[in-house]
């Protein structure tokens, strides 16, 4: 071998790395504009429900430059969960979930979603029926009246309950009697079978349930009960009532995204699929590591014959 090709060869992988270290450090905008910076509202903690905002925070950051950027802000700290379209509509937040169910009156045709045992058996037909609904000219009033904009739906997996006291091992008979934290069409549907159902915020369960002011609560499985530490007191779960599920869009400030810039909106709604896909990801993580925990806690697991 030449001496100056050896010289080379030191060279290029002296400087590889180098460049490669110099490259990964360099943040190139791939979306130029102007600096932008919004705040979005989450109660309760970074969990898999929030992980679509993480991922649409962390892609727009990323695409820009750092020029626009989003911040979560956890705990209610800027709006608790029931206020999320009053503060939107005053402009105090640009971004937050809007649930119906926690805003009674307040999206009342949004509260469709939220109806019992709706055949939605995926995430991909999840996210296909959120958006026929979100589209529909009513639906788009409805948000209107808050200057709020749907710029993507939750994922949200079906609903299931876990509770305290005596397990409910028959569907029809041993639900009577017993005070449960059911939203919209599910509670009215657990009313069936004789249970009392009540609305509350996430964030109150824990000490509701604690307390025995409710025997059980419904909520997203797997991921909601391990997020609120529902497991660490409860005695009983079901695994197969697929009660419903939760309409909570993510809605904008009207006003802050016209001020956007065309191409910052673009980016926005480019970056929903890659957004939603993490979200999903987030629940299967929850899944595989919730199940055994459950085990562990010697929480009774109730499947129903259907």
């Amino acid at each position: 071998m030449s001496l100056n090709l050896t010289k080379r060869l030191i060279a290029a992988a002296v400087l590889y790395p180098l460049c490669t270290v110099l490259s990964n450090s360099v943040v190139h905008a791939a979306v130029d504009g102007p600096e932008v910076h919004w705040d979005w509202s989450m109660w309760g903690n970074k969990r898999a429900l929030s992980a679509h905002l993480e991922k649409m925070a962390e892609v727009v950051a990323k695409e820009t430059g750092g020029n626009f950027t989003i911040k979560i802000h956890y705990g209610g700290a800027l709006s608790p969960a029931k206020e999320n379209l009053d503060n939107i509509k005053l402009g105090s937040i640009q971004g937050a979930l809007a649930c119906a169910p926690y805003t009674p009156g307040k999206l009342p045709g949004s509260m469709v979603l939220s109806l019992p045992f709706l055949p939605i058996f995926d995430f991909e037909q999840m996210q296909r029926v959120h958006n026929a609904v979100y589209a529909h000219p009513f639906i788009q009033k409805e948000f209107k009246k808050w200057r709020a904009k749907v710029i993507m739906t939750s994922l949200v997996p079906p609903y299931e309950m876990m509770g305290v006291g005596e397990p409910p091992m028959n569907i029809l008979t041993d639900w009577e009697g017993k005070r449960v934290r059911a939203l919209g069409g599910m509670g009215e549907a657990l009313r069936q079978v004789g249970a009392t159902p009540t609305s509350m915020p996430a964030p109150e369960v824990y000490t509701s349930l604690e307390r025995g002011l409710v025997d059980g609560v419904t909520f997203p499985n797997t991921y909601a009960f391990a997020a609120y530490r529902l497991h660490e007191i409860s005695n009983w779960r079901t695994t197969n009532m697929s009660l419903g599920g939760l309409a909570c869009p993510v809605v904008i400030n009207s006003k802050a995204w016209e001020a956007l810039p065309d191409q910052y909106q673009k980016l926005i709604t480019d970056s929903v699929p890659v957004a939603l896909s993490a979200q999903a990801a987030a629940y299967k993580a929850a899944d595989d590591k919730n199940i055994p925990l459950f085990k562990e806690k010697n929480i009774v697991a109730i499947t129903y014959p259907m």
